[in-house]
């Protein structure tokens, strides 16, 4: 994991490490929270979940393995963050427990002062549908529906949300409302898979490789779009992905590996999201 603090000139200092908390690992110019994890970023930003020391575990027989193992990390509000890792690293097993849709076998995760790991399924089931929105890499959308009732379907799992028209105008979709999915484009499905998550007003959207089934041009624009979300909307938005490319566009990147938290680290430069090429 990488710690991160503000010297004089308020520019950040990452230090990697593998391990925390290891106070063998951190130099005495570099300062840390008492508990060994990162410290807030930003005074004006507001902790909305931290892990602490969560793992998850899954039994194969006498042997214990491990998908996340002692993760720690914060998210804050109105962020863009992006998890990075290859294949089987634990990404989406990080994912799936931000959103409340696994259990943690260790560990607190505190979303807005409270420990969802303590939540019957009920509550779980309650935290899903008024805080969190997931975008998918192939857009999960029903087929015989237009794209105006695939948002309007939000309406089943949580009584207040957004007007549908008024979610599909947020992704530029307005004109295409009355068009099934095999009338849009892959980016036009995606935008509107985007506009039914946001259709909640989610605190968490989640959007698990939401550019892997589309080409580049398209994907920048699906991609501009999550940006622009969280800088001028204020939503939180976590994206899961292996695209290293991605790290560039992000407030905060988190990288796993086998499992574990490698490194957190903050960008003082963001890049546009059209910047971006893979």
């Amino acid at each position: 994991m990488s710690i991160f603090n503000k010297n004089k000139t308020d520019e950040l200092n990452i230090i990697n490490v593998d391990e925390l908390p290891n106070a063998e690992n951190v130099s005495s110019k570099d300062t840390v929270d008492s508990d060994g994890r990162n410290s807030e970023p930003d005074s004006e930003k507001k902790l909305l979940m931290e892990f602490k020391n969560v793992s998850k575990e899954y039994k194969r027989g006498d042997r214990v393995f491990y998908a996340l193992k002692d993760a720690n990390l914060k998210i804050y509000e109105g962020e863009m963050v992006v998890i990075l890792g290859p294949s089987g690293a634990g990404k989406s097993t990080l994912l799936n427990l931000l959103g409340g849709m696994d259990r943690a076998s260790g560990g607190e995760i505190i979303f807005d002062g409270q420990d969802i790991t303590k939540y019957s399924d009920n509550q779980l089931t309650s935290y899903r549908a008024s805080n969190v929105g997931v975008v998918f890499q192939f857009y999960n959308l029903i087929p015989t529906l237009t794209a105006y009732e695939n948002v309007a379907l939000m309406k089943n799992i949580e009584k207040d949300i957004m007007d549908p028209i008024e979610a599909l105008t947020e992704v530029g979709l307005k004109d295409h409302m009355h068009q099934f999915p095999s009338q849009l484009s892959g980016g036009e499905q995606q935008r509107t898979s985007i506009a039914r998550a946001i259709a909640k007003n989610p605190r968490l959207l989640l959007c698990d490789e939401p550019t892997g089934a589309l080409d580049t041009d398209t994907g920048q624009d699906v991609l501009k779009l999550l940006q622009d979300m969280s800088r001028e909307k204020k939503r939180t938005v976590v994206m899961v992905t292996h695209n290293s490319t991605f790290a560039d566009i992000a407030d905060t990147v988190i990288r796993v590996k086998d499992g574990t938290v490698k490194s957190i680290t903050r960008n003082e430069v963001i890049k546009d999201a059209r910047e971006v090429s893979w």
